[in-house]
């Protein structure tokens, strides 16, 4: 998968912190290796008495993209736009990639950066790749030798553990029906493949878990949809209080 010059508008990007001159922040962009400029008011709503309360130099951000000027090279990018369930896959997503890049450095040593970015010119990542490869082998063989691919092989059996990637709704239902509890019970009942857990009237937690974090979206998505749908077909309201 070849590398754009530039992010697109909108797009939500990893960062890392430069510098912060009086009202602004300098952040490299880090699939794209460019400078991209936050504005103070881009860092957090509100009033900003110390912006090092929110940034500080080397910290991981993750930005959304706001303007992009290919001429003069200039990002504008925005902090507070991004929500806290984005930050975290993204950053997630980062703790995978490198994980994935210390195994090749530690069989391939100098060559693993070149090893790395021919893999992600043809698979969208080494995550990805490095998933594939834990069923099918041969795969390696278009980037190492023989005796590398088995040592990566190897790493890949002793470090990389199947982790789950977790998304959580806290919903409020209420129904003055007479037989609310029923209601309520009966759609919590119709989500399937997350995790409910009562928090206290009218509170419920509901989660959802998958190693791709694109299917526990959909999943977490899902069975709200079905709760929403079970709910207020009895006359019962509900409202996503918080999602992150």
């Amino acid at each position: 998968m070849a590398m754009r010059d530039f992010p697109e508008e909108e797009e939500l990007v990893l960062c890392t912190v430069t510098k912060i001159m009086g009202t602004t922040v300098f952040v490299k962009v880090e699939d794209y290796n460019k400078e991209g400029v936050v504005a103070t008011s881009e860092v957090a709503p509100g009033r900003i008495r110390n912006i090092r309360d929110y940034v500080t130099i080397n910290k991981k951000i993750v930005c959304k993209v706001l303007r992009v000027d290919r001429e003069k090279g200039h990002i504008d990018m925005s902090l507070r736009r991004v929500s806290q369930k984005d930050t975290r896959k993204i950053l997630e997503e980062y703790k995978q990639e490198t994980a994935a890049l210390l195994i090749l450095k530690i069989v391939l040593k100098d060559n693993a950066n070149q090893v790395a970015e021919r893999i992600k010119e043809k698979y969208n990542s080494l995550t990805e790749f490095l998933d594939k490869v834990k069923a099918n082998s041969s795969l390696l063989d278009e980037f190492v030798e023989k005796n590398e691919s088995k040592s990566i092989q190897d790493l890949l059996k002793e470090r990389i553990k199947e982790k789950k990637f977790q998304l959580k709704a806290v919903i409020s239902m209420s129904t003055a029906s007479p037989n609310g509890i029923s209601a309520i019970k009966s759609a919590l009942l119709a989500a399937k493949d997350v995790k409910i857990s009562y928090l206290g009237a009218p509170n419920y937690s509901v989660i959802a878990e998958s190693k791709d974090p694109k299917d526990a979206e959909k999943k977490l998505k899902d069975a709200i949809d079905t709760i929403t749908e079970k709910i207020k077909s009895s006359g019962g309201k509900i409202e996503v209080k918080e999602e992150d």
